[in-house]
């Protein structure tokens, strides 16, 4: 296909899909003569039509409600729980770059720029010791 058609092509097709959010600004409503309310983007020919305008979003305002004022007594309230750390999915993650990174001598990574690289040996130990923090974190 020469570069000639395939913009003709995209024209026409960005002209379609424009063309179609501007139809859709108006809809018509009216009632035929057995009392059925019709709706489109087009008004009929000899019948008397209503523009309506569509809405979009919440029709109605919305109230959002506000926090409690704090208490202002002195009472004493138990402690709120932290929640568990325990998380299966980055246990076993931390045990598999653990085994790695004790396994192989050099380690490939993903550097900043998007080239990889190897880490130095202080580099993998560091890394080493995030991996058991995770799995003391994470496993139980």
């Amino acid at each position: 296909m020469s570069l000639k058609c395939t913009l003709s092509i995209t024209f026409i097709y960005m002209l379609a899909w424009n063309s179609s959010f501007a139809a859709t600004e108006k809809v018509y409503k009216w009632t035929d003569g057995k009392g059925q309310v019709h709706y489109s983007q087009r008004p009929p020919l000899n019948t008397q039509t209503e523009v309506v305008k569509p809405q979009t979003g919440h029709s109605d305002p919305v109230e959002y409600k506000t926090a409690p004022p704090p208490s202002t007594n002195n009472e004493v309230k138990p402690e709120i729980q932290a929640p568990s750390l325990k998380d299966k999915d980055r246990c076993e993650g931390a045990r598999k770059a653990s085994d790695t990174l004790k396994t192989f001598a050099r380690v490939r990574i993903k550097g900043e720029n998007g080239e990889y690289r190897y880490l130095t040996p202080d580099e993998q130990q560091q890394k080493i010791v995030e991996a058991n923090k995770a799995i003391e974190e994470s496993c139980e």
